[in-house]
């Protein structure tokens, strides 16, 4: 199960939006859920990319008794 973003991770980013739309006021509850979401997104995806990494050839090798001298 992938992580959910701390409160301080979703403050900055839902600031960044906020910053990037230009400062405008009025939106804070809509910047705060798409900054949820994109992190969680985020850590979701890399927590994936994480589990279906290939394993290294040489533990690969090792392991499967090859690579014997």
């Amino acid at each position: 199960m992938a992580r959910k973003p701390s409160r301080e991770e979703v403050e900055l980013r839902a600031y960044e939006i906020y910053i990037e739309r230009g400062a405008e006021d009025g939106h804070d509850a809509e910047d705060w859920v798409a900054a949820e979401e994109e992190l969680t997104n985020r850590l979701a995806s890399e927590r994936q990319h994480e589990t279906s990494a290939p394993t290294s050839l040489h533990r690969t090798a090792t392991a499967s008794g090859g690579d014997r001298r």
